[in-house]
């Protein structure tokens, strides 16, 4: 979701010291975990190598009374060479491993990329100057999308092609993208739009219009988009999740909602953010009031979030019943579980708004 330019600028200041932080310890983390096995097979094959040769000449001369070499003297001179094999194969291995490091960073877009190619069996995030990892449960259900079939045109927009499953292209929008020329959008292959109803603050905790909300949605619905909604969530107790569900079930009585209505979860305000200090069974809970009371009035509903949501903010066990919207800007996907949405950039164009705006793809199946 888009957010206020003071608020993303706090967070870009604040994750300076992860990156700085983070490009150290790739090269510590990636060295140590790949070092390791190339220097094995490297010394490996020049051990053998030199022993062979050094055996070869022992046996050639077996003549005991005029010896080439005495046994001795072969034996040390087999245990010298492996000496120089392993380091010989230590510096190869190590020149091999910091390559190999040089070319993926050179190629990714950041220290980060280049660190989870290494670790294929967790998920890795940056959060409070840390670099977690997170091993991927089976005990969650995964999507069955296939990388593969990912494309991106040179539009910079993504597409999916798999037999039996449908996409559609969807946009999602907030007074941050301004006057919107809605006609110009639907022109632009954009199939639908979740339109931002309101949000609560992070820091008194009142529940806010978002000022562009009717323009908006009558806007996309007048112009053939279907329209969803989605509402950024502070709540911290079970009535206030009640309160934000009844206000978005207010806002659009009067408008034909095709889409879902939409729980955005994440993590605002930096220090000063009221709902970052809950607790993830306190925050599970309320999401869940919010997504039933709005499911029970007979609304499509879904979680939107990104790694930090899913993986730190929610207990994803508790929300296998719930449809997801996730957040991450790479070419595939690198969320593995499952998920009704994807949001691929933050710094999409679409024709008829004038600065960036999200683009998502939602597969229908």
């Amino acid at each position: 979701m888009s957010e206020s330019i003071s608020v993303k600028k706090r967070k870009k200041k604040k994750n300076k010291n992860a990156v700085y932080i983070m490009e150290i310890l790739l090269c510590i983390i990636a060295l140590s975990a790949i070092t390791v096995s190339m220097i094995l097979v490297v010394k490996y094959r020049q051990l053998n190598l030199r022993a062979d040769a050094l055996q070869a000449k022992v046996d050639v001369y077996e003549d005991p009374d005029d010896p080439y070499l005495s046994r001795s003297t072969a034996d040390e001179m087999i245990s010298a060479e492996r000496d120089i094999a392993y380091i010989e194969g230590s510096d190869a291995g190590r020149a091999d491993v910091l390559a190999s490091i040089k070319e993926e960073l050179i190629e990714s877009d950041s220290s980060i990329e280049t660190l989870k190619n290494y670790y294929p069996d967790d998920l890795i995030v940056v959060h409070n100057n840390e670099i977690l990892f997170f091993p991927i449960l089976d005990s969650i259900t995964h999507h069955t999308y296939d990388r593969s079939l990912f494309a991106t045109g040179d539009d910079g927009r993504i597409t999916y092609n798999e037999s039996g499953v449908d996409t559609e292209s969807w946009i999602d929008v907030s007074r941050f993208q301004e006057k919107i020329d809605w006609s110009r959008v639907a022109d632009d292959h954009i199939d639908a739009a979740i339109i931002r109803v309101g949000y609560r603050g992070y820091s008194k905790g009142d529940i806010m219009d978002d000022d562009t909300f009717e323009y908006n949605i009558k806007g996309a619905l007048d112009h053939g988009l279907k329209a969803g909604v989605y509402f950024l969530t502070q709540a911290t107790s079970d009535s206030e999740a009640t309160e934000e569900a009844e206000y978005v079930l207010d806002m659009i009585s009067d408008y034909d909602i095709s889409g879902p209505v939409v729980l955005d979860v994440e993590l605002v305000g930096g220090d000063d953010g009221r709902g970052n200090r809950l607790a993830v069974e306190e925050r599970t809970k309320y999401a869940k009031t919010f997504l039933d009371t709005v499911r029970e009035a007979g609304y499509e509903t879904c979680i939107y979030g990104n790694l930090k949501t899913f993986l730190i903010m929610l207990d994803l066990e508790e929300l296998e019943d719930y449809s997801k919207w996730f957040a991450g800007y790479t070419d595939v996907p690198y969320y593995p579980y499952s998920m009704d949405m994807w949001q691929y950039t933050d710094t999409g164009r679409v024709d008829g708004i004038s600065g960036n705006v999200d683009i998502n793809i939602r597969f229908i199946k």
